[in-house]
């Protein structure tokens, strides 16, 4: 790992690390990709999480680390830090994006005809020539959920700062409660300007303590030509 992926690892973990924390049942409502979801965690709640991506692309097979902690100010305003460094062919580990995102909800869940949140993301990611590319993204969160069956949409704007052009992303997302320990759904996702989109169908398992192991795979479509599985193990305390 290089010392641009552990110093934002680093920053990321203590920066988080200082915020009082409370205890609280874990929301387990994430999708495991980008459809971000209407719940945000409790106040004072903290949830790190881990993700591994095992996948192929043109230029080879890969693996992918993600660290990521999301942390509630209040119970309707929470912030999301996300670091990834991607590891191709087992060579020397790069970093490959990273992400800090806020979310303020409206109302109590189901108060409303459809539950209404707003996202906004400061980003940066490594691009195939090795520059690095900045970004902010405004988000709209909209969900519904019938009985055990969530339906959750995102429209996002993807404003690139210093190279890249303004992009419509659409992410959208189904979620069946089977018990309360066993979860399905998928997600689907586009991104305009690059013409890339994946599907992405997973698996929740909602054990004691708090903790939470998510399993998915990532099938990609049109120009987006990676494939991945992915694992996730998340904790709130």
């Amino acid at each position: 790992m290089n010392c641009r992926c552990a110093r934002a690892v680093q920053l990321l973990v203590m920066g988080l690390g200082l915020l009082p924390v409370g205890i609280a049942l874990a929301h387990r409502e994430d999708y495991i990709d980008e459809t971000l979801v209407f719940q945000t965690v409790e106040k004072h709640a903290v949830e790190p999480e881990y993700w591994f991506d095992y996948g192929t692309r043109p230029e080879g097979d890969f693996t992918r680390h993600n660290i990521a902690l999301e942390y509630g100010i209040t119970d309707h305003l929470m912030v999301d830090g996300r670091v990834t460094v991607d590891d191709p062919d087992k060579s020397n580990a790069n970093f490959d994006s990273a992400r800090l995102e806020t979310r303020c909800r409206f109302a109590e869940e189901g108060d409303w005809p459809i539950d209404v949140a707003l996202s906004g993301e400061a980003n940066t990611r490594r691009l195939a020539n090795g520059h690095y590319q900045y970004g902010l993204e405004p988000r709209l969160v909209l969900s519904k959920d019938f009985a055990k069956l969530n339906f959750t949409l995102n429209v996002a704007e993807e404003l690139p700062v210093n190279r890249g052009a303004p992009s419509a992303e659409l992410a959208c997302g189904a979620r069946y409660d089977v018990t309360k320990l066993f979860r399905f759904g998928s997600e689907l996702k586009y991104d305009v300007h690059e013409r890339g989109g994946a599907v992405i169908p997973q698996i929740w398992l909602a054990f004691p303590r708090d903790i939470t192991f998510k399993a998915g795979y990532s099938k990609g479509f049109d120009q987006n030509r990676e494939d991945f599985v992915r694992f996730v193990i998340e904790v709130e305390f």
